[in-house]
């Protein structure tokens, strides 16, 4: 039996190993989705640019959930650019659901030396039947331009083994609950600030906020999945958006951004 064992274990390496080049290589399509994205905001301008690359139900928030696409195509020409890249990346087993995220700046106008805005954006993707990344939906959280630093493309590692499925009831429970479910790698967003992990930040996250959900999504694989809604702590009002991973079958957040609604 142990020799047996022993010649089947290249096999069992080789499979891993197979797997893995698989993910990396779908992680890296989504993550040059992304930079295609970015890339056309620069080229045709980004109202054109969330045009061709929402999906067709996408969301975004002005500030209350909006399709993005026709919010975009309606808007008014604009001289303004709109740079960004992703910073973190991670997929679903199913290698067709997944989220980006990363800094982004806006400039007034082509010419302009300095940005006027800047901020940390949060996008989930997911494949379309033609075979095409699109956005789901996305959210910004803005800072001052002082704040930009350059960062380091980071594609999350693959988990080993088989992830556990979450359910659609836990998720939303979750969702609501005042002590959010935090990893220490959780990215936690907030109006005016840098975003942090949770392991960095100087004090714990509030625990006085009211979620109320309007939407949410699982991937096919029920191992990720992102939520939102709007929110309400002390007489600040505003929406969220959530992306969450089962960790050690768990559903845990993997991004957590807030968004006031008046700024």
């Amino acid at each position: 039996m142990k020799l047996l064992f022993l010649l089947a274990l290249p096999l069992l390496f080789g499979a891993f190993q197979a797997a893995n080049t698989t993910r990396d290589k779908a992680l890296e399509e989504l993550a040059n989705a992304e930079r295609n994205f970015a890339a056309t905001s620069v080229k045709k301008g980004f109202h054109q640019a969330f045009v061709e690359n929402m999906a067709d139900d996408g969301i975004v928030f002005a500030p209350t959930p909006t399709n993005g696409k026709k919010l975009h195509a309606e808007a008014p020409e604009s001289n303004a650019v709109l740079k960004w890249y992703p910073a973190y990346a991670d997929i679903s087993k199913s290698l067709d659901w997944g989220y980006t995220t990363g800094p982004y700046q806006f400039k007034a106008n082509p010419e302009a030396k300095k940005p006027v805005g800047a901020g940390f954006y949060l996008s989930v993707w997911k494949k379309q039947p033609d075979g095409k990344w699109k956005v789901a939906v996305d959210m910004g959280n803005n800072f001052s331009p002082e704040l930009l630093k350059e960062e380091a493309y980071q594609p999350t590692a693959a988990i080993k083994g088989e992830a556990a499925k979450g359910t659609k009831e836990d998720l939303l429970a979750k969702d609501v609950q005042k002590v959010q479910p935090y990893t220490s790698e959780t990215l936690i967003y907030r109006f005016g600030q840098y975003p942090v992990k949770y392991k960095d930040l100087a004090a714990k996250p509030a625990s006085d906020i009211t979620y109320i959900n309007m939407g949410y999504d699982i991937s096919p694989a029920a191992d990720m999945a992102y939520t939102y809604g709007s929110y309400k702590q002390g007489e600040t009002a505003g929406h969220y958006l959530k992306v969450w991973k089962m960790l050690n079958s768990e559903w845990k957040l993997v991004a957590h951004n807030l968004v006031p609604d008046k700024k």
